[in-house]
């Protein structure tokens, strides 16, 4: 295409000479022609390519490499909303202005509600979001004892049978007993208790069919750079089936490209980084029928909110921390993998971003952070603490999709000889 540019472009100065101009045209277009037919074009890699115009998108998988190695790219990963129409029956949770009105008589209500009384009404709220002490709703929600906060209503969500009860809501080895979801193409025993108390909030869910903010600000940390994820693959026999697959998912320092929407471009290359802020797990999986399963582990991955110098001019760091943390993912034709990311998460990291923002994430967006923690607790279905018998975790789903990259592990520290 560049070159067609370039011979298009003709100084109006030069007299044209269109005998030899659609002459070198056309040996242009055959060198293209003989280039295809030689197959350059097959040395791209598959995911760059497209059916042809007419024909149907091949619905086989590809051979796994002849070496065994497979690397991705991250360029999904954020909660996994079911947009049924029923989840959240009363609307989205309640702002912390209208959760403070609530508490008020009904004639109270109705006075604060005119105009002229909008002034009273604001500080009110306000100071509904403080306690003693100077202390806040969301830097210090244990501290406050709030009414839980509206919650997804809906039998169906999207995640893992991590517990393995296959439905019956034992709570499987934990002794964490909440009801099971049903996934929307028919599994039982879906976990995903998080879902159930943040899949009713405007942050996760958004406003009138729009996304919400959770979506459109994680891909943007992925794109930076700050959050990005890659996996890494060996020993890979077949995409169909192979008891014995090495999984390397961490975080790399390296951004990745991307095009004029946004989507992240497959080939980069990127090395992992076991350094902080960024984790690096290591994995055991195997694949059955397409889909690459891990055994349960301790899941960390790189974590970043807001911008400010209080600690790091990059945002204050936590980490997303998925105990007995597991994939599961399923090969595309297309050479992408896509599918979820679970485990239990402690209650409290839930709403980090919310309790690192502070007086602000009460005062300015809204939210109530106290009652959302008290919300995770009562639903807790995780982390038995040993000591209290509580249950101090709920269990969490991630979706994830990632395109096909070079990714080069950790380097081995290098041995010096012996003195």
């Amino acid at each position: 295409m560049k070159i067609f540019r370039h011979n298009a472009t003709v100084n109006a100065s030069e007299p044209r000479n269109r005998p030899a101009h659609f002459l070198r045209r056309a040996m242009f277009v055959l060198a293209g022609v003989a280039l295809i037919a030689f197959g350059s074009v097959s040395s791209v890699p598959g995911p760059l390519q497209s059916a042809a115009i007419g024909e149907a998108a091949s619905t086989e998988l590809p051979a796994a490499p002849a070496n065994g190695i497979m690397g991705f790219v991250v360029e999904v990963f954020f909660q996994p909303i079911v947009r049924d129409g029923v989840s959240c029956p009363d609307g989205t949770a309640r702002r912390l202005r209208d959760r403070y009105v609530e508490t008020l008589p009904a004639a109270e209500q109705e006075r604060l509600s005119l105009k002229e009384n909008e002034k009273e009404l604001t500080g009110l709220w306000h100071a509904y979001a403080f306690g003693p002490n100077n202390t806040n709703i969301c830097t210090h929600p244990e501290m406050f004892d709030r009414p839980l906060i509206r919650t997804v209503q809906s039998p169906f969500a999207r995640g893992i049978d991590l517990d393995g009860d296959g439905g019956e809501g034992s709570g499987g080895a934990n002794g964490c007993a909440q009801t099971d979801f049903t996934s929307p193409t028919g599994e039982t025993g879906i976990d995903n208790q998080e879902y159930r108390v943040m899949g009713c909030t405007r942050e996760w869910r958004g406003i009138e069919g729009s996304k919400g903010d959770q979506e459109s600000g994680m891909k943007q940390f992925h794109a930076s750079g700050e959050w990005t994820q890659v996996i890494l693959l060996r020993g890979v026999d077949s995409l169909v089936r192979d008891d014995d697959v090495d999984v390397i998912y961490g975080n790399t320092p390296d951004r990745p490209f991307a095009d004029n929407d946004g989507n992240f471009l497959p080939g980069g290359t990127f090395t992992l980084s076991d350094k902080a802020p960024r984790f690096r797990n290591a994995l055991k999986g195997k694949i059955i029928d397409g889909v690459l399963t891990t055994e349960p582990k301790d899941i960390r991955l790189t974590q970043t909110w807001g911008q400010g110098g209080a600690r790091d001019i990059r945002g204050n760091r936590s980490s997303f921390d998925y105990r007995e943390g597991r994939l599961h993912l399923t090969f595309q034709p297309d050479g992408t993998v896509s599918g979820l990311l679970g485990g239990y998460r402690p209650a409290f990291d839930v709403i980090v971003s919310p309790a690192l923002g502070g007086a602000g994430s009460a005062l300015v967006a809204g939210i109530d952070c106290a009652g959302e923690l008290a919300t995770l607790k009562h639903f807790a279905d995780g982390l038995r603490n040993p000591e209290t018998g509580q249950c101090e975790g709920v269990s969490s789903a991630q979706l994830i999709k990632a395109v096909p990259a070079f990714v080069n592990d950790v380097p081995k520290p290098m041995k010096t000889a012996a003195r």
